[in-house]
């Protein structure tokens, strides 16, 4: 039998249905309207709608803007007149352009005043990313790929790495930059390469004026753009990408290179000349870095010569770290990660379980401020003179927008999602503490609980990804729909994790399942010891890192009675030549490669203990994951059954490394219902009536 919220015989699946997300956003260059994307699903899809709103007069409904099923990611012109978004249908993703003036009301499902950008020499061509507008608001720059291949035809592969997870074949999503021309209806193709070209930035000339976001400028426009190439024919290392830039008409096709490094992440035109750049640099690290970067000073790969700048040397902030959260909204794009305001960048900071927006001196000496700081995470999404649009949300509480007055410090909420969406789940209460280990630092977790619960609960430990990211101040909706269940729910930052340091984040490099697996039962003890939770009744889940320490905590202990094991890594040598990361990521995550120290991967492997593994197991993994790929789980399932473990798995057809959050929402739901369904059948949870003890139905089997 389906779960069901007792008041409304509401079941899991719908009560995540009937959450509004807010989505991408932003702002016009007046700072007086913002526009935004909500999602919602209905059926088996997910809907995107736009919404526009003005930012003086808050509480006022918003114009709903229905174009498409499937309408996001909006771009104001530089004058304000227009809107261009983004609308997606199957896979053909198109530029649409709404003008502004005499809107009024709702205007319904019409492509009435809706114009949409259609090339006929390529009708098929699939935008990718938020449009550039040009400064003068007469072309708009965009990244767009064109599949060509027939599919179910045989297919051969010459690339290093031929998939990537999220993309899938890459030579089936090879991106080139276009321009469209506003006045002549001309489409121009500025890039013809076997590389993923996307983030068009328009150039700035030194001494521009103010950008309203990045990528826009003053009147007269730049003669340049800037975008990052990755996923290279030749590139063995699956984050390799390079900074390159174009002429902007099209007239020469010469394509100039800037920057050679690892995970860059965004890119934003500064009023000097040069360009923002997120990224770690040359050399795998931990903490993300900003850094400026002369387009005229030649190509680099490192900060040795003048012309690439470090501005977060000696400041010791990660720049680009991730708090997860297990609903699909876009903050972590690039478009969201960097904005520029005059002479600095405004970017998310993490901090450890938050994530903070800091003001970051682009030119002169080294200069940080904070803007916004609290319990919760922020995401910068555009700026606009003195107003700074953003979005942030808690542990309970997913993301609404507000908007900052940076002169004053003054907030305007736009978007009020936040009393529904918390009515789809129970009330809850949330601990954040610290838990001392024996021999390191203290580890920060939190335990989130049904708010009217008492005594111990049965409790599932929740491993993040990654490992170098966070748990924290951002809306899990696994731990939500778990306390509707009656479970406790306990989070932790182990050593490995990211927002606590170079040092924190690189303690486990070499030795997984060590540092990090005492880190972990200790919070587990610390739940005990404070009557949290009750150690009789102890569920194990967790994706991708989080999977690989739930099998190797099964393996490893059998305190736990139910284990969830989503996407993991389970045996580090067969990876190795399978995930589209195994080339890069394992050597620098475990110091070693299998060729000369296969001890080494066999030995920090699951699979190599799976073996004595007793808790019931489910196994939850994506068919088209390319970074843990299937056999990762099919290898430890195969092991545990033979073994006598109890143990079964789920797959989740077309569902990506993280389809479970943003992919097909059968999958979505078949996880959300999978992970409760089977906590509740293992670690017995019943509650009156057979429900749970938040009033939530289960068949307890």
């Amino acid at each position: 039998m389906p779960a069901t919220d007792a008041g409304s015989d509401r079941t899991i699946a719908e009560a995540v249905d009937a959450m509004e997300l807010v989505n991408s956003a932003d702002l016009s260059l007046d700072g007086r309207l913002a526009a935004w994307s909500v999602a919602r699903i209905e059926g088996d899809s997910e809907r995107r709608g736009l919404r526009l709103g003005a930012v003086a007069e808050p509480g006022e409904p918003p114009l709903v803007l229905e174009f498409g099923d499937y309408d996001h990611t909006p771009s104001f012109s530089p004058d304000g007149s227009r809107l261009a978004f983004l609308s997606s249908d199957g896979p053909v993703t198109r530029i649409v352009l709404v003008r502004l003036a005499g809107l009024r009301g709702a205007p319904g499902k019409s492509e009435a005043g809706f114009e949409v950008l259609v090339d006929p020499d390529e009708p098929d061509r699939s935008v990718w990313g938020k449009p550039a507008w040009s400064p003068d608001g007469r072309r708009i720059a965009y990244a767009a790929t064109l599949r060509t291949r027939v599919a179910g035809a045989p297919y051969r592969i010459t690339r290093v790495i031929g998939w990537v997870d999220g993309l899938g074949f890459v030579d089936d999503a090879t991106a080139d930059i276009f321009v469209y021309d506003l006045d002549t209806g001309k489409h121009t193709r500025l890039t013809d390469d076997a590389w993923v070209n996307t983030q068009p930035t328009w150039l700035l000339p030194p001494d521009s004026s103010e950008s309203h976001e990045a990528g826009s400028g003053p009147a007269a426009g730049p003669a340049r753009i800037a975008f990052r190439a990755g996923f290279g024919p030749e590139e063995w290392q699956q984050s390799a990408a390079a900074v390159r830039s174009v002429a902007a008409d099209g007239s020469d096709p010469t394509v100039t290179e800037h920057l050679r490094a690892l995970d860059i992440f965004s890119l934003a035109a500064s009023r000097d000349g040069r360009i923002a750049v997120t990224s770690f640099g040359a050399k795998p690290r931990s903490l993300g870095r900003l850094f400026t970067l002369d387009p005229a000073g030649g190509a680099t790969e490192e900060a040795a010569s003048g012309h690439l700048v470090d501005r977060t040397a000696g400041l010791s902030l990660d720049v680009n770290g991730d708090v997860l959260g297990d609903i699909a909204i876009p903050f972590m794009d690039p478009d969201a990660r960097l904005l520029v305001h005059e002479g600095d960048a405004l970017l998310r900071v993490h901090v450890e379980d938050r994530l903070e927006v800091h003001r970051i001196a682009l030119e002169g000496e080294p200069r940080t401020e904070t803007l916004l700081a609290g319990p919760g995470c922020f995401y910068p999404l555009a700026v606009a003179g003195q107003r700074l649009l953003y979005a942030t949300g808690t542990l309970i509480s997913p993301p609404d927008l507000w908007v900052r007055d940076m002169d004053t410090g003054t907030d305007v909420q736009i978007t009020e999602t936040a009393t529904r969406n918390r009515a789809c789940t129970g009330p809850r209460t949330a601990t954040t503490f610290r838990v001392p280990t024996e021999n390191g630092p203290q580890v920060q977790a939190k335990f989130l609980r049904p708010a009217f619960a008492v005594g111990a609960l049965p409790t599932v430990l929740l491993i993040h990804g990654g490992p170098k990211s966070a748990y924290g101040e951002a809306y899990v909706t696994d731990a939500h729909l778990l306390c509707d269940a009656g479970f406790g729910v306990l989070m932790v930052n182990p050593r490995g994790s990211r927002g606590y340091g170079m040092e924190f984040a690189d303690a486990i490099i070499g030795d997984w399942g060590n540092d990090d697996f005492h880190d972990l039962m200790a919070a587990v003890d610390f739940a005990v010891g404070e009557g949290w939770a009750d150690p009789e009744r102890l569920g194990v889940a967790g994706l991708s890192y989080g999977g690989y320490m739930s099998s190797w905590i099964v393996g490893h202990t059998g305190r736990f009675k139910a284990a969830v094991i989503e996407n993991p890594v389970t045996n580090f040598s067969s990876m190795y030549g399978t995930s589209d990361v195994g080339l890069t990521f394992l050597p620098a995550v475990l110091d070693a490669v299998p060729q000369t120290d296969s001890e080494r991967y066999w030995k920090l492997s699951p699979i190599s203990m799976a073996h004595t593994c007793t808790t019931p197991t489910l196994l939850i993994q994506g068919e088209a994951d390319h970074r843990c790929p299937p056999e990762q789980s099919k290898q430890f399932y195969s092991v545990l059954r033979r073994a006598g473990c109890v143990a079964e798995m789920l797959m989740l057809p077309d569902a990506s490394h993280e389809g479970s959050v943003s992919g097909p929402v059968p999958s979505r739901r078949a996880q959300n219902e999978a992970l409760v369904d089977w906590m509740v059948r293992h670690v017995k949870v019943i509650g009156p009536a057979g429900q749970g003890a938040a009033g939530v139905r289960h068949d307890a089997g």
